[in-house]
């Protein structure tokens, strides 16, 4: 059972209890009509809820002519790699100020008087100059639902398509229904009773050019109105795509007058995940609705027509008095994994049988990947998992690919165990995978919490530069992992065979001599045999982003069988900014205890921490790393964009002078001392550090900064994409 959130601005909110299951003791009007309700309802009471909710909510209340709100917004342009252990990394946000009018007759007017950007890579537009119409959804009322698109340049500007509402005249002929618990709210003005009803689409349902959606809406008993809806679809080409795209909603609205479900927060969001790009990237509008006026007497100058209008305030009004000085704080904690349950049942149901196989990647390097082992490497993949999207309580994934300079395949087979129906966004989530390998492990333990693989293989392919280190692992392994909001847990275990790898290749994929493809470090080979727990959180990206962020982690590992060791790692990576100052920090440190195998003893140095000296050149059985960095921003502080025209904006460079500063320290045990000297690194001998200085623009995205070793000693420059943290 579960409480929904109380978010209703013109309501005294009392008290709140959960009620037995809807179906069960529902009564609506006396006793529901005798009905036929195999595969619509999953039960009478639930078709009588819909049919009266259907008869008084497809039009909008006879007594609702007009509104006027205040609005706040937020447009989000979000990467997420499949790699990383850190959360979602906004790369552009924009900021409205302004109002929005609505009008019975179908007329939407959002007028923007306030617009602000931040900006972490220079792109030629953001989301926000890229928007040509309203984003709001006026209401939930009505037989469809707008669905906004955005197109892949600013010069085509933004579409509009239509869903069918689960609500209207026609939801019956595409939808199924099923109710959930009930959820009494108490107000100032008496109870408020809403109900849960999952919508799904109807085997076989078939459609034009407008969407089916699938997601839960909450009916208010009393006023047979939808209150709340959170759905969503996906668009996926057929046979082998390179691109899924998902759009989402999380509709919230608050009763105003005692009468009218009208929005209060509202979440859009376009998800496209590709498993070429190595990610997913959101397009996400966060909006917030608040005084509202009704019944004004507002007359459109263009009857049932929707205006997005810039007309923004004169210079010394402020029309974000009130938000947070900090751009990107008024609607933070939002993430791509948000709708994580949502994607996975609204795949559209096609073709027959119980079961559906289809060529899908789940990581970008399952399809390609460029290393000094490995050569170029190829794969296939492919996920099977039950038809119905009601019964996807399973699904079994595989991969498989060939790498041809070392004339080796790899792949593995993963069976996963999820519940259904999936909890919402945010709810503990139990989530349970055995599965057999071949892989190929890097071994670098201290890594970035935002990082891309496929930018190492690209840097590899293109570039010829690869200075990982390798080990091959086959074996089988068992986990369960426990997601609770930003939390994830995990426990598990693996047995393996492990053996050292050697460079197979000197050249990059267009057969070029590669400039820096060193031999691979020693690894030693043996059975390894062990029981492994993780625990993060997740809130950001950590220390590289736009806002505040923090990233932190803890492992434990112990070998059983012929590597027996125990190792334990932990992770903080934080970020804070304010008007003047931005703080970014990382901490890293690891201890192991017996005889360690050189691929997981501790090693930095170089752009793997403690810039100023080698590239891993020190290392042991126990190690601490810290680095910071302190941005003293530049005039002008502002985010507002340099100029436009019309909603095309040149983005605020934020510059900044750069002051870094790192420091490290190792130790090894007399049983890895010899493990350690194979490898070619060294202990510290006491703390090592290393100190800069420089320039930044777009929030420390793009630097120049020149660092020197604290003991004295040459320095060096590093220019370009900041990535070490």
């Amino acid at each position: 059972m579960r409480t929904l959130r109380p978010t209703l601005p013109a309501v005294l909110l009392l008290a709140v209890s959960i009620a037995a299951p809807a179906a069960a003791q529902l009564v609506i009007g006396g006793p529901p009509p005798p009905r036929d309700t195999a595969g619509v309802f999953d039960s009478p009471a639930t078709a009588a809820l819909v049919d009266r909710v259907i008869a008084a909510g497809s039009g909008v209340p006879p007594e609702l002519r007009d509104y006027h709100a205040t609005m706040k917004s937020a447009a989000y342009l979000s990467v997420r790699p499949d790699s990383a252990p850190g959360g979602e990394q906004p790369v552009t946000i924009d900021e409205f100020a302004g109002e929005v009018r609505w009008e019975r007759g179908g007329a939407v007017l959002q007028r923007v008087r306030g617009h602000r950007v931040r900006m972490l890579a220079p792109t030629p537009y953001t989301i926000g100059t890229m928007l040509e119409s309203p984003w709001v959804i006026p209401h939930l009322y009505g037989n469809t639902i707008d669905v906004f698109q955005l197109a892949p340049t600013a010069s085509q500007g933004t579409r509009v398509s239509r869903a069918i509402h689960p609500f209207s005249a026609r939801g019956e002929q595409f939808y199924r229904y099923a109710a959930g618990d009930t959820v009494r709210i108490r107000t100032s003005e008496g109870a408020t009773t809403l109900i849960p009803v999952t919508v799904s689409r109807r085997a076989g349902a078939v459609v034009g050019r407008e969407q089916l959606v699938v997601g839960t809406f909450y009916v208010d008993v009393d006023r047979a109105a939808v209150a709340r809806a959170r759905f969503g679809f996906v668009q996926r080409g057929g046979g082998f795509s390179l691109a899924e795209t998902g759009v989402f909603f999380d509709l919230e609205s608050g009763l105003v007058a005692g009468r009218y479900w009208l929005p209060y927060r509202q979440r859009r969001e376009i998800q496209i995940t590709s498993p070429l790009f190595g990610g997913a990237a959101a397009i996400r509008l966060v909006t917030t609705l608040s005084g509202f006026q009704v019944n004004t007497g507002w007359q459109p100058e263009a009857p049932g027509r929707s205006r997005l209008v810039l007309d923004l305030a004169p210079r010394g009004e402020n029309p974000f008095a009130g938000w947070p000085r900090e751009i990107g704080a008024q609607e933070g904690g939002s993430d791509i994994a948000d709708f994580g349950d949502l994607r996975e049942v609204v795949r559209p149901q096609t073709g027959g049988g119980p079961v559906k196989v289809a060529l899908r990647y789940e990581h970008g390097e399952h399809l390609f990947r460029y290393d000094r082992v490995e050569g170029l490497y190829l794969g296939g993949g492919a996920l099977a998992q039950p038809r119905d999207a009601a019964k996807r309580f399973w699904d079994v994934y595989a991969t498989a690919g060939w790498a041809f300079s070392e004339g080796t395949a790899r792949g593995e087979v993963d069976a996963r165990w999820h519940p259904m129906p999936v909890p919402a966004a945010g709810a503990p989530v139990w989530t349970y995978s055995a599965g057999a390998y071949r892989r190929l492990v890097d071994t670098q333990v201290f890594r970035s919490a935002l990082r891309w693989e496929i930018g190492r293989s690209l840097n590899a392919a293109l570039s010829g530069v690869d200075e990982r280190d390798f080990y091959d692992s086959k074996g089988v392994e068992a986990f369960a992992t426990r997601r609770s909001g930003p939390w994830t847990a995990k426990l598990g275990g693996r047995f393996e065979r492990q053996d050292l790898v050697t460079k197979h290749t000197d050249r990059t994929i267009f057969g070029a001599k590669a400039r820096r493809f060193p031999d691979v470090g020693p690894a030693d080979e043996g059975t390894h045999g062990a029981v492994e727990a993780d625990l993060r959180f997740n809130r950001g990206a950590g220390a590289f982003g736009l806002g505040n962020s923090l990233v932190a982690g803890v492992h434990g590992e112990t070998g059983l069988a012929d590597f027996r060791f125990t190792r334990f790692t932990a992770m903080v990576s934080t970020r804070r900014d304010t008007r003047f100052v931005s703080v970014l920090a990382r901490a890293d440190g690891g201890q192991a205890f017996g005889e360690t195998p050189p691929q997981y003893l501790f090693r930095f140095g170089g752009d793997e921490g403690l810039r100023g000296y080698r590239l891993r050149e020190f290392g042991g059985s126990s190690a601490a790393l810290a680095r910071g960095r302190l941005l003293l921003h530049l005039p002008p502080y502002g985010n507002e964009p340099l100029f436009r025209i019309g909603f095309f904006a040149v983005p605020p460079l934020r510059p900044a002078v750069v002051l870094a500063g790192e420091t490290g320290w190792s130790d090894v045990s007399d049983r890895s001392a010899a493990a350690l000297a194979r490898l070619g690194s060294a202990p510290t001998d006491g703390w090592k550090g290393s100190y800069g200085t420089g320039v930044s623009i777009f929030d420390d995205a793009v630097s120049a900064e020149y660092v020197r070793p604290t003991g004295g000693g040459k320095g060096k420059w590093y220019v370009g994409f900041v990535q070490w943290f």
